[in-house]
């Protein structure tokens, strides 16, 4: 849906993007979700961080899940509105603060009014050690309901996913050094937004909602 500009807030009008991702950033990002406006012309990707534009499409690649599962990544991302990060199962530094996110934001899914279902992945890119029983004991610990779920790609793909998932045009670093973002996908299975490092659970679900009722 196209979206009249003078319907816009400011900052979406003029493009005009903070470096960092800041609270107004964020509200501007999550008025332009709401209204559906994704011209490039409204809104600039600015550092990987923000409004997506235009929506992206990951190439697929093959995960396996908890349960042992071969699945597409984008048959995944079609079962609903989805909040990814990427972790693995070895680390104990920021992996299990991005759990503890995640756990949270599983929490306030259910007070999220949407039209589509909401959900949470997140992706191991250590394929080595990341097999299924260790998806499994990682989103026990974090008590994982039924709308979060957990896969990892091959060992070849980790690092296409990675790039895809970052925007980043550099080599991406050791795993251990890996993003605290958190990716935000449509029911298309599009992605439209990236947060900052370690977001606030506030803004994911904020996020989640403006693309749940879209």
């Amino acid at each position: 849906m196209q979206v009249s500009r003078d319907k816009l807030p400011d900052c979406a009008k003029s493009g005009m993007r903070a470096p960092s991702l800041t609270r107004r950033s964020m509200l501007c990002d999550m008025a332009a979700l709401a209204l559906g406006a994704v011209s490039p012309i409204a809104f600039a990707q600015h550092g990987g961080l923000g409004l997506v534009t235009p929506p992206l499409r990951l190439d697929d690649a093959w995960l396996v899940d908890q349960t042992g599962k071969k699945r597409l990544l984008n048959d995944m991302l079609h079962q609903g509105v989805t909040a990814l990060q990427t972790i693995y199962t070895g680390c104990g530094t920021v992996c299990p603060l991005q759990g503890a996110l995640f756990s949270t934001v599983q929490e306030r899914i259910p007070g999220i009014r949407a039209r589509h279902p909401v959900q949470l992945l997140s992706i191991g890119i250590d394929p080595l050690s990341d097999s299924p029983s260790a998806l499994r004991a990682w989103l026990e610990r974090f008590q994982a309901g039924p709308a979060w779920n957990a896969a990892t790609p091959a060992l070849s793909d980790v690092d296409r996913v990675r790039v895809a998932l970052s925007g980043s045009k550099t080599p991406l670093g050791d795993i251990a050094d890996h993003s605290t973002q958190v990716y935000c996908f449509d029911a298309n299975a599009m992605l439209r937004w990236r947060s900052a490092d370690l977001p606030r659970v506030n803004d994911i679900c904020d996020v989640l909602g403006a693309l749940a009722r879209t």
